[in-house]
């Protein structure tokens, strides 16, 4: 099964290449926002009497070319880049309304990133560096599981996305190869959402996942409080400038890495996820005063590929009606009307059994899945806790 993947690597370019990546992020965003105006005059004007397609944007990229000079100094394939993806969000938004209509990129909002496509006979990536059109050569740095990867002749380079972050570039390789599978386990496991950092997600089993990134939040508000202290670009600016880039890059790589390896690991041992309907309703406070929202909905889309990729013979994430399921005791099934939101832990008035709520929740939702054999644990008021994802015996 052929699928694509996305490695993300560090690279250094030098001082001409910074300034000529500078001058691709703003040519894309300039192209995508004449464009974009120009179809929005056709779309209020011209409603039905033209056609949206690639020709009529390569089109006005053309005329756009003529008018700006300076275009001509920017690599081409990632101005084409930029057209094809806006003429792509314009007819999903076409056949769902529900989809958000493209809006205009503003130097402030919009991430500084460009794509460029690949030729055939020139490979992007030799040994330990990256070779961009028009840039050359540029060191880049990760793993030395992905650097194999990179440099295997058993894989297909569709695109590299060049982007900044906080002040250090990356590039996105997007490739094309052979996904291995996962043997399939026969367990499956279920999950109650909590809209606290207390425990965010607590299955069945009685794991209870914990996320924390106190610290990181802590040092971004300090810093960005002494930031506004300083003088624009002063020395002292800078460098308070540089310390919060490190503090923001670190936040987000710690996110990155747990919300990856957690999603590995479900994957890994179990056969479906059970969630509850309309998880994107839920908001999960990570970061205190910050009000950090933990990307809940990006954690289950990389479940969702994860099955679809290691187990595709899997049902992968399946959703059930919450309703009820933190009040029915999974053992009797009796629903207890009178359970207050407060109470964590509660005894069962028919069958005397001690729940925890979230854990039961989890127990219950699990139970309405047809197709899932019947794997549950009872709360046990002298017991720690479980380490995360291990199944007791």
């Amino acid at each position: 099964m052929l699928v694509n993947k996305s490695l993300k690597v560090r690279i250094y370019p030098n001082k001409w290449q910074e300034e000529m990546f500078k001058k691709n992020f703003g040519s894309c965003r300039f192209i995508h926002n004449q464009i974009l105006d120009r179809l929005n005059y056709l779309h209020q004007n011209y409603k039905g009497q033209y056609k949206l397609n690639y020709k009529l944007t390569n089109t006005f990229l053309k005329q756009l070319k003529e008018e700006n000079n300076f275009l001509n100094e920017i690599e081409s394939t990632s101005l084409q880049q930029t057209t094809r993806d806006l003429v792509k969000s314009f007819i999903n938004f076409f056949k769902n309304p529900k989809n958000r209509k493209p809006k205009f990129h503003t130097k402030k909002n919009t991430k500084d990133s460009f794509r460029q496509s690949i030729r055939k006979d020139k490979p992007p990536v030799m040994g330990k560096y990256l070779h961009l059109r028009k840039y050359g050569k540029i060191r880049y740095r990760t793993s030395k599981k992905y650097t194999n990867t990179l440099n295997s002749t058993n894989i297909k380079i569709n695109n590299v996305t060049i982007s900044q972050e906080n002040g250090k570039y990356y590039a996105s390789i997007n490739i094309e190869c052979e996904q291995e599978e996962m043997k399939y386990t026969g367990k499956n496991i279920a999950f109650d959402i909590n809209s606290n950092k207390n425990s965010w997600l607590v299955s069945n089993y009685g794991q209870k996942e914990k996320f924390n990134i106190d610290h990181e939040n802590q040092m971004i508000k300090y810093l960005n409080q002494q930031l506004s202290l300083k003088k624009p670009n002063s020395r002292a600016y800078k460098k308070i400038q540089k310390r919060l880039w490190k503090y923001y890059n670190k936040r987000t790589n710690k996110l990155n890495d747990y919300t990856q390896k957690l999603s590995t690991k479900i994957v890994k041992k179990y056969d479906n996820a059970v969630f509850e309907k309309n998880p994107q309703n839920i908001k999960i406070l990570i970061g205190g005063e910050q009000n950090m929202v933990f990307p809940l909905m990006k954690f289950i889309d990389m479940l969702k590929y994860k099955f679809k990729w290691y187990k595709k013979e899997s049902e992968g994430v399946v959703y059930v009606n919450p309703k009820n399921t933190s009040k029915t005791c999974h053992k009797c099934g009796h629903i207890h009307q009178e359970l207050k939101v407060k109470t964590r832990k509660w005894k069962c008035p028919e069958c005397k059994t001690v729940l925890d709520r979230d854990v039961n929740a989890g127990a219950t939702r699990k139970s309405l899945f047809p197709h899932l054999i019947s794997e549950i644990i009872y709360f046990n008021p002298s017991c720690d806790g479980i380490s995360p994802l291990e199944t007791p015996n």
